[in-house]
């Protein structure tokens, strides 16, 4: 079963997903396709071994939907945008270099924005790339060592947070992406 959030100021859904078994050979095919598919509602596609759990989306879509909303916003696609505050990244080639989905991702996160619950289009989107399968949000220990080391977050600060390792990590990512915008 998919995740779902609200974002109460915009009244946007979020659904997030999880695929493994994914096999991109061209991206660009593959967004060709899924934009068929979605018919106009926002998604987004995430190596699923870069994202520390579904909250992480949460409070990047969160973060973008009040950029563009504010007028702080680099893209003017909200999917973009919530790319960028997922990577804690101004620039979108080094947000999808970070995060994005490759020749070399192998699970995935679909998030899916719509002013309706899309559970149906998240796992559509999601069967469509290879086995539905939320699990691939979980935060293992290798990925947890690997997202550490990707969003630059220290033992330390970990620490400093005193809640289990594997959600001080995704609130620390999420803190680093909401001050995003102060960088811009």
């Amino acid at each position: 079963m998919p995740y779902t959030y609200r974002i109460t100021e915009s009244k946007l859904e979020l659904t997030v997903t999880g695929a493994r078994g994914v096999s991109v050979q061209d991206i660009n095919e593959i967004l060709k396709e899924l934009d068929v598919l979605a018919d106009g509602i926002k998604y987004q596609l995430f190596d699923a071994d870069k994202i520390a759990g579904p909250n992480h989306i949460y409070y990047a879509a969160a973060n973008a939907d009040y950029a563009i909303r504010n007028g702080l916003n680099i893209s003017n696609n909200l999917n973009v945008e919530m790319l960028l505050y997922a990577a804690c990244e101004n620039q979108i080639n080094k947000a999808i270099g970070l995060i994005g989905v490759s020749k070399k991702t192998e699970a995935v996160a679909v998030a899916v924005l719509s002013t309706n619950e899309e559970y149906k289009l998240s796992e559509a989107i999601a069967s469509s790339l290879g086995i539905v399968d939320d699990s691939v949000l979980d935060i293992t220990p290798e990925k947890y060592e690997s997202i550490k080391e990707l969003y630059g977050i220290t033992e330390a600060a970990i620490d400093t947070v005193g809640a289990d390792r594997s959600e001080a990590l995704a609130s620390l990512i999420s803190e680093k992406g909401s001050l995003l915008s102060l960088r811009r």
